[in-house]
């Protein structure tokens, strides 16, 4: 058999099984994220200040979803009074 057929079928056998094992460990593997930080994230200024003491906006909404912090640390968001009731009915 020629050589470079050889290789071509050794590779996509290969591929196959590497394909395999990679699809079972992400079906294992993934974490389900809670679906509040989406849209927590869309609600937050996203302007990372620090200035809730968190290292991000993503870090922040992770903390208000777990009870961790209080919307009011967030300086930005106190100014928008719409976005303040929609943050807090958020984590009802």
């Amino acid at each position: 058999m020629n050589i470079v057929l050889l290789s071509a079928i050794v590779m996509a056998v290969l591929a196959g099984i590497l394909g395999a094992i990679l699809s079972f460990a992400y079906s294992k593997l993934k974490v389900e994220e809670d679906p509040r930080r989406e849209q927590l994230m869309d609600l937050l200024p996203g302007a990372n200040c620090g200035a809730c003491g968190a290292a991000s906006c993503a870090d922040f909404a992770d903390k208000l979803i777990k009870g961790e912090a209080d919307i009011s640390k967030c300086r930005i968001s106190l100014r928008d009074e719409d976005n303040l009731l929609k943050i807090k009915e958020l984590l009802k």
